[in-house]
């Protein structure tokens, strides 16, 4: 958008903007300064001050066991790594003006049978000594490091955060004091009856430990892998005595990581694809939630995918994952200044990200992040906002300090608890039409390989690149539409603007959902964001929707159907039904088919005899004839079909029999009436087979001894009856 008002240039005055609340000061460069905060230097003690009713309550809401290190049949530190001469302690005391080591230190968490999970073994001994000086963080990192159902899989990792507070002693360490510490375990158990060392104190048949890696920044990504090769090969030497190779572990992994601490590096170990994947047109409803700061809340297993869901999801918003030292606590507000920048240079990320007030500032007073909450963390849900993940379901009942969004990444469902906020963050037509357009981008090459997936297309940093524009046109957006509220109420014309795009902020934020942005304008976030940012970012960055204008009621109708019957989960619903009537459809199938087989083998069989019947005929000739003990050729086939159709004939009969005796049966007198049925002379005259069994089931087989002149006569009833014999 053309605007005669270029962040590089000199301005005139104007009307419409507000120019005084530019900072002064620059640097020797000139180039602005948006926040001069040594982040290395030793902080002042943030409990100074502030509110603590949140930590305050922590003993009373929740009762659990501690690892009291007095009680501990072991050390909760190893011997090894406790002593420490005169000579290490000042060399720590004279080094700790230098800046912060990425990686901190690593750690080993026992669950030890008898008092619960201790921390066993810190290296180097500016950890440990840190560890020993923060009772809280020494209390906490067991927990974090073993988080809940660690027991149900072989291996498994877990991201969290958590601070160290002095506890007002001059400590020789290295760890920063006052700013999030990022840590990341592997757990792994193993069969107590294959230690070669086994300590006196387990007494169950699995041993349960963590490696632990903490570190200034969250590099969990170059991490995780090496963490992970370690953790086994220390659980393959079968004694957790032998700690040389966590130490060599740590030498090793501060150069390793040596400048890998960028933004591309920190990126590395989330997954876009797989966020966009899971949760499909609502990941941008929890994007637009974290940008309210509102309580959102994850809860399902493994540990490793419910951190890396949030990591993802906090990614999205451009230069976060670099700005999380004050995400650990409620108590952190390491952004304490508003400073406008006043110049800009287009080529340089940081420095645009810098001049469009990004990373917004979710994570600050009074709001706090953790990948992995342990219950004995419940206490700090009692902040104004947070994002949280737990394995916990009483994490999840907690009426003191509900949820706004409770996600369950098992059944992926949303569980809104007010319906109000479910409304404020429901997508818009132009919202809709944008995510499906990345959904579908996911979609057609999710199932490729990694070799055959298009380049750039559908990757992270196209995903990644596509949420930053729909997040730095809903900010240029807020600021054009308050510069044409200001010019409406004086008077005054904007050139390009008229028609169908009148003076005002509807037509501009109705794309993103008026009622969202007035929401947001409400949050601290916006005024941290609207005090150090330009008045017209709106001529960077263009004020508008990725998708506006191009969504009309028809396809938006169409792109809502579509993603209501997906989120039914149909395939996965009616799976069991579909296999179930499948499975009957086949077995009758194959029931039907064998009857159908054995009608045809019967009808071939008896064709195959007739037409054996009627070749011998044939050949024995009509002059020869039959003898007296053998039927004739004629007869058997009359006898075969007569054989077929007698069990049909005797079970028609009897049926019609039964149903008349029962009528006569009735009737008073009937053992005194005449018969109706004459016997024929050859017959014995039944009283029974007459009077009382009624008539004589229908018979379609012949007697052996039948006459030739009686053969195959029909009875009175219709039925094949035998012939009358005088000649007994």
């Amino acid at each position: 958008m053309a605007s005669p008002y270029s962040p590089t240039e000199k301005r005139a005055d104007s009307p419409l903007f507000d120019f005084s609340a530019a900072p002064k000061d620059k640097d020797d460069d000139g180039e602005e300064l948006l926040d001069n905060v040594d982040l290395d230097a030793p902080s002042p003690n943030p409990d100074s001050g502030k509110d603590q009713s949140w930590r305050k309550s922590s003993s009373s809401s929740l009762s659990y066991a501690s690892p009291s290190i007095a009680s501990s049949s072991r050390p909760p530190l190893s011997t090894k790594s406790s002593a420490m001469s005169s000579t290490t302690i000042s060399t720590l005391l004279t080094s700790g003006g230098g800046p912060t080591p990425l990686v901190l230190g690593v750690a080993v968490v026992d669950f030890n049978h008898l008092i619960g999970p201790t921390v066993e073994f810190a290296y180097p001994p500016s950890l440990q000594l840190a560890i020993q000086d923060d009772e809280d963080w020494m209390r906490l990192l067991p927990f974090l490091a073993l988080p809940d159902g660690a027991h149900l899989s072989e291996e498994d990792y877990s991201y969290f955060h958590c601070t160290y507070t002095p506890s007002g002693g001059q400590v020789p360490t290295d760890v920063p004091s006052s700013q999030t510490l990022f840590g990341i375990s592997c757990n792994r158990q193993l069969a107590s009856s294959e230690l070669t060392r086994r300590p006196s104190d387990v007494s169950r048949s699995m041993v349960q430990k963590a490696v632990v890696v903490i570190a200034s920044q969250p590099v969990f990504g170059p991490i995780r892998d090496k963490l992970g090769v370690v953790t086994r090969a220390y659980f393959a030497q079968r004694d957790f005595t032998q700690t040389e190779i966590l130490e060599d572990f740590y030498t090793s992994l501060e150069s390793s990581l040596e400048g890998k601490s960028n933004e591309g590096a920190i990126y590395i170990g989330t997954s876009l694809r797989e966020l966009v994947h899971k949760f499909r047109h609502r990941t941008l409803v929890l994007l637009k939630l974290l940008m309210l700061q509102k309580r959102v809340m994850l809860y399902g297993y493994p540990v490793e995918k419910l951190c890396t869901y949030q990591y993802s999801l906090v990614s999205l918003i451009p230069g976060l994952l670099m700005s999380l030292k004050d995400s650990g606590s409620p108590d952190l507000d390491a952004k304490k200044t508003k400073v406008r920048p006043t110049s800009l240079r287009t080529s340089d990320r940081s420095s645009l990200l810098r001049y469009m007030g990004l990373p917004l500032q979710v994570f600050g007073k009074d709001s706090f992040f953790q990948p992995y909450m342990p219950l004995q963390q419940i206490h700090m849900l009692q902040a104004r906002s947070w994002l949280v993940g737990t394995t916990n379901q009483i994490v999840t009942q907690q009426k003191d300090c509900k949820y706004d969004l409770l996600v369950n990444i098992d059944t992926n469902t949303f569980e809104f608890t007010d319906l109000k906020i479910e409304r404020l963050v429901t997508l818009t037509p132009a919202d809709r039409k944008w995510m499906d357009d990345v959904v579908r981008t996911v979609e057609e090459s999710w199932s490729l390989p990694e070799g055959e997936r298009p380049g750039f297309k559908g990757s992270d940093d196209d995903l990644r690149s596509r949420f930053e524009e729909y997040i730095c046109g809903a900010l240029s957006s807020i600021k054009y539409a308050e510069f044409l509220t200001k010019a409406k109420r004086q008077d005054i014309s904007i050139v390009g603007v008229g028609g169908n795009d009148p003076a005002g902020d509807g037509p501009i934020l109705s794309p993103f959902s008026e009622h969202w942005i007035a929401s947001f304008k409400s949050t601290p976030v916006y005024d941290i964001w609207n005090g150090c940012t330009d008045p017209a970012l709106f001529d960077i960055c263009e004020p508008r929707h990725p998708c506006g204008g191009k969504v009309n009621a028809v396809s938006d109708l169409g792109l809502r159907l579509a993603e209501g019957l997906h989120d039914l989960h149909l395939d996965q619903q009616l799976g069991p039904t579909r296999d179930a009537l499948s499975s009957a459809f086949a077995a009758g199938s194959s029931s039907l088919f064998k009857a159908f087989d054995g009608v045809r083998s019967e009808v071939n069989t008896r064709l195959q005899q007739r037409e054996d019947a009627q070749a011998q005929k044939n050949n024995k000739g009509t002059s020869t004839p039959p003898t007296t003990s053998t039927p004739p050729n004629a007869g058997k086939q009359m006898e075969d079909i007569k054989a077929t159709l007698g069990g049909i004939g005797s079970g028609i009969g009897s049926f019609f029999g039964s149903r008349i005796n029962t009528l006569r049966g009735g009737q008073a007198g009937a053992a005194s009436a005449p018969s109706t049925i004459t016997p024929s002379a050859g017959q014995t005259n039944s009283k029974d087979e007459t009077g009382t069994k009624g008539l004589r089931p229908m018979s379609l087989m012949g007697g052996s001894n039948v006459n030739s002149s009686n053969t195959g006569s029909i009875g009175r009833f219709g039925g094949w009856g035998r012939g009358t014999s005088t000649g007994q």
